[in-house]
């Protein structure tokens, strides 16, 4: 009966899971970011936003897409597409507050806008994930240098547990993009979807103690 009411359980669901567990983090540094005003906050916050906009998104695509028009499941998945862009963007933006200060970020930053608008325009003509994932991994490839260095050289609160996820961010979409299948209703999204979900959590605890401009 559910298979009927929804297209692909497992994966609706997972994609629920880490909708709310990006929302309820958000809300968590929202109350850190209230008393510190750290630019890295901030960005976190914006980052876990977009991260569960694209999961709800995703839910509705896997879940109900199938039966909905055309057009409008196509609208449903280009926005979930964009929101991960998004949230890319934002953890970049992080990482650059955590190293540089302000007025250098402000700067950088239309380097990255140009990027992000590359990357909307690649998804809006071909919204294959392929082409999410392979923006999404590199620019975490970036950010894990960034941190790296933050790491080796001044030795920072939260980098290490930040790292860590991106680390295994890139094991998830590995097995997303194997398309291994353990049973009917555990396929590759639902087993990246686990995964995913311990990312989440190291870059949360990073991300609550991470700090403003340490060069």
């Amino acid at each position: 009966m559910v298979k009927t009411i929804i297209y692909e359980p497992m994966t609706t669901i997972t994609d629920l899971i880490i909708a709310i567990i990006a929302f309820y983090y958000s809300s968590e540094l929202t109350s850190i970011y209230i008393n510190q005003l750290l630019n890295v906050q901030y960005h976190w916050i914006w980052t876990f936003r977009m991260l569960s906009l694209g999961a709800f998104l995703g839910a509705l695509s896997h879940g109900v897409g199938p039966y909905c028009s055309a057009s409008i499941a196509n609208i449903i998945w280009k926005f979930a597409t964009y929101s991960i862009g998004i949230m890319s963007y934002c953890m970049f933006l992080s990482m650059l507050h955590h190293l540089f200060e302000y007025q250098l970020v402000i700067r950088l930053r239309w380097v990255l806008l140009c990027l992000l608008v590359i990357y909307f325009f690649t998804v809006t003509r071909n919204d294959d994930f392929v082409n999410v994932v392979l923006f999404y991994l590199f620019i975490m490839s970036v950010v894990l240098v960034g941190f790296l260095y933050s790491y080796v050289v001044f030795q920072s609160d939260g980098v290490s547990m930040i790292m860590l996820g991106i680390i295994i961010t890139f094991v998830s979409a590995g097995v997303q993009q194997s398309r291994i299948t353990l049973h009917e209703h555990m396929n590759h999204n639902d087993i990246a979807h686990f995964i995913q979900m311990i990312a989440m959590w190291c870059f949360y605890l990073g991300s609550i103690v991470l700090q403003d401009g340490i060069i």
